[in-house]
């Protein structure tokens, strides 16, 4: 049975430093030779890069809501395998999921896979509240919360004066360290969160990590993991390659799951990465992937490789499939692909989303569902009447709109699909590569 550790760092509430943190202690233990296996609850694209070129093991998503419970099970212990312990890197306040209930929050996943769970704290301007944040998060639903870390400290003196307090409490929590309140311990911030891992300064960052990672017990946080039990198994499922196909994948075009690269694995399908900033569309391949990203910050280089835009209008004019997502989609548009418009908003719209196939899908036979999310600061306008191939579903918001646009060979989509769990939708995709 594997020696797998494995604990969860779940925020008291969103902007709480959970990404820093988990990225400083993948870097100590990465440091002192061990092979670590970062996951991330949650839709995210951006924090789970990071964990990835840390690790050096890609980050796997951890999301009830696309997954089911079963998924992130599988996903898990897949994940797991070979490694020496697992960094789950949680999403928002631990018990903040889809709504009122607890689908899809930190806390569900610690009990779906029993991990134990270590906390961060914003302690910045408080002191015996402390101890009483600590008191609720504990009471209020079955957790195993074994220590915490205390984030934004103002000084050594406040640092003594919190873990007091917390012993003098709770002398079973573990007060794993205090990070000092510190500009530059923060990443660098856009709209869309926190900048790409394709995007930083990664020697810099190091030596940032190197810093923070100084003030956590690691071996402390090591005979928590320890705690963790093996109990599932996991399945390989890879076949010969039969078919090829073009993914867009740079800072432009970034936000593709691990789990959908395994998908396409899985389906006998290999994949020709390239770059749509400075490559063509490799030749050999008769489908595209555009994934989410930020295509709107990187017009002018888009746009100056002519060849790949040549590429892709013989490629539609041949009637090659092609599947964009967000950012693919707003590509689409602002290049002229796609008769409609880009508009730019100051606020986001974001929510898990289902969407229900109407007859006019490529790929999903109509009543078929999938479930993904949004989150986008922009808006399409049609400069004519377009083919919409979805209902979709924002449950936190109780909308319901029609979206998915089916133009010729394309189908475009604001909604982000884990195709690992959307087979229905990934065998029609492919059934369309000629």
């Amino acid at each position: 049975m594997p020696a797998t550790k494995a604990f969860i760092v779940a925020g008291v509430s969103s902007g709480s430093g959970k990404t820093t943190i988990s990225s400083a202690v993948i870097y100590a233990l990465k440091a002192m030779g061990y092979k670590v296996q970062p996951f991330k609850v949650g839709p995210d694209y951006i924090d789970p890069a990071h964990l990835s070129f840390l690790a050096e093991r890609p980050c796997r998503s951890l999301d009830v809501w696309m997954m089911g419970e079963d998924g992130v099970k599988d996903n898990f212990y897949r994940g797991i395998e070979g490694a020496d312990i697992a960094v789950i890197e949680g999403v928002g306040g631990i018990y903040d999921g889809l709504s009122s209930g607890e689908l899809a929050s930190t806390a569900q996943i610690a009990k779906i896979l029993k991990v134990p769970v270590v906390l961060v704290m914003d302690v910045w301007g408080i002191s015996r509240t402390a101890a009483a944040i600590i008191k609720g998060i504990r009471e209020f639903d079955n957790i195993d919360v074994r220590g915490v870390i205390f984030n934004f400290v103002g000084s050594e003196g406040h640092y003594r004066l919190l873990t007091d307090i917390v012993k003098s409490h709770y002398p079973d929590i573990e007060v794993l360290g205090g990070v000092v309140r510190d500009k530059k311990f923060s990443l660098p911030e856009r709209h869309l969160g926190i900048k790409q891992a394709l995007e930083i300064d990664w020697e810099s960052r190091m030596e940032v990590l190197k810093e923070v990672a100084s003030w956590i017990d690691v071996t402390k946080l090591m005979e928590i993991a320890e705690s963790f039990k093996w109990e599932g198994s996991f399945k390989n499922k890879s076949k010969k390659i039969s078919a090829k196909l073009a993914v867009a994948y740079d800072k432009a075009f970034s936000f593709l799951y691990h789990e959908t690269k395994e998908a396409f694995e899985e389906e006998g399908v290999g994949i020709s990465y390239f770059s749509p900033l400075k490559d063509r569309i490799p030749q050999d391949c008769k489908a595209l992937l555009l994934p989410g990203g930020y295509p709107e910050l990187f017009y002018k280089e888009l746009v100056s490789n002519t060849k790949f835009l040549k590429d892709l209008g013989n490629f539609l004019s041949k009637g090659y499939p092609v599947y964009a997502e967000c950012g693919g989609l707003i590509f689409l548009c602002m290049m002229g692909f796609l008769p409609m418009e880009v508009n730019f908003k100051n606020r986001p719209f974001l929510g898990y989303a289902e969407g229900k196939a109407l007859g006019s899908h490529p790929f999903l036979e109509e009543g078929k569902r999938v479930k993904g999310h949004m989150f986008h600061y922009s808006e399409v306008i049609e400069k004519k009447q377009m083919v919409k191939s979805y209902e979709i579903f924002v449950p936190s918001k109780g909308m319901r709109f029609l979206e998915g646009y089916t133009f010729d060979s394309v189908f475009a989509t604001y909604l982000h699909l884990n195709l690992y769990y959307a087979r229905d939708f990934l065998h029609g995709f492919l059934s369309k590569i000629p």
